[in-house]
């Protein structure tokens, strides 16, 4: 995958304007969750109000309510996915995905030596079997233990899980059928009698589908940007890319690296307008590329990304990053707190508070009073 000579090269604006396009930041769309979700690619769900101020940032008029239906119908599952985090991910993707992302997992049963002596698949099978209703995840674990005995190597305690999750596709299964502001813990059901219909493709198929989701969702994309939003080694993403490039379109960053792209993916001129919008916590635009300078400046990247990995909450100004937010509120009242990075000018200022003061109330609609301030 050499870079052709002929490649058109693209401007930092011009990605950036891509960016924006693909993940519904140029404009409010209007569409149902799941299909939105599906073009999202994925949505984090490490902070659990981060996917619903990501789709209300994305899609015109959204109510929490939206989100609740699609994952109570299980056409929205939450799973460890991506990176080994918990994403919100269309029914349709979640089986591609899991084999894309969890099969190095799956594949260092053995070599970590996880468990002593026992397949895999006599683990899958009895927690597929034991979790047909949503069941906690000690419970699932003890449930194993019993049959399988003294076998779990304590020297990898805290891998146990991931291993048996992804050996046994458990998704999330939320608490009265959703998640609203509450923690990440839920209990776990196995997706084959979740999800109606579907079956894990193949390697190669479930990689394919993954690329094309990343470069729906995030392109123009270099190879290590599409392996960092999967999570893997580009070695494992390269030859998929190698499938696909005969239907790819290739460009050029300003770095000289080499971008692969869906022909007919919106691709917007540079000049187009970008409205001020508010991302959460963790939002997959932050999150998805390695080479980040299309959406944050390098010179503010230690503000957003934590030394305890939290990723901040932040706000766009002219489709890149331009400070951070917070939510305080009480029953009386309820402030979007702005911090940016530099003072904005009157207009922007005006936007960013807007924007903020309708934030708070979609966060806080019960409160009696809303507001926004630049702190």
């Amino acid at each position: 995958m050499t870079r052709s000579v002929d490649a058109p090269v693209l401007s930092l604006r011009e990605l950036n304007r891509a960016t924006l396009a693909r993940q519904m930041l140029l404009e409010r769309a209007t569409l149902d969750v799941v299909t939105a979700v599906g073009r999202l690619a994925a949505l984090q769900a490490q902070w659990a109000p981060s996917p619903y101020v990501a789709l209300w940032s994305r899609l015109h008029g959204f109510k929490r309510e939206r989100l609740w239906s699609a994952i109570e119908r299980h056409a929205v599952v939450r799973a460890r996915l991506m990176r080994g985090t918990l994403h919100l991910v269309s029914a349709r993707d979640f089986y591609a995905y899991a084999v894309a992302t969890q099969d190095l997992q799956r594949g260092a049963w053995n070599r970590l030596q996880v468990a002593n002596g026992v397949e895999p698949e006599r683990v899958a099978s009895l927690a597929v079997a034991f979790a047909r209703t949503p069941r906690a995840k000690e419970d699932v674990i003890a449930h194993l233990r019993e049959r399988l005995g003294k076998v779990f190597n304590e020297q990898y305690a805290w891998l146990v899980w991931r291993f048996v999750s992804a050996h046994a596709d458990l998704v999330s299964a939320p608490p009265g059928g959703r998640w609203d502001y509450g923690g990440t813990d839920a209990p776990y059901v196995a997706a084959k009698h979740w999800i109606a219909g579907g079956a894990r493709p193949t390697e190669d198929a479930a990689i394919d589908h993954l690329v094309r989701r990343a470069l729906a969702a995030f392109g123009p994309a270099t190879l290590a940007d599409i392996a960092q939003f999967a999570g893997q080694v580009p070695p494992r993403i390269r030859p998929a890319l190698e499938r696909l490039a005969p239907g790819l379109r290739r460009f050029v960053d300003p770095h000289g690296r080499t971008l692969f792209d869906l022909p007919r993916a919106p691709r917007p001129p540079a000049e187009t307008r970008a409205p001020v919008r508010f991302l959460p916590r963790y939002d997959e635009a932050l999150i998805a590329y390695e080479h980040r300078e299309r959406v944050i400046a390098s010179g503010h990247r230690s503000a957003v990304y934590a030394k305890n990995a939290i990723i901040e909450a932040t706000f766009l100004v002219d489709g890149f990053v331009a400070g951070i937010w917070a939510l305080s509120s009480s029953p009386v009242q309820a402030i979007v707190r702005v911090m940016p990075f530099a003072r904005l000018a009157p207009v922007d200022r005006r936007a960013v508070l807007d924007e903020a003061e309708d934030l708070a109330r979609f966060l806080a609609p019960a409160a009696k009073t809303h507001g926004a301030k630049v702190a």
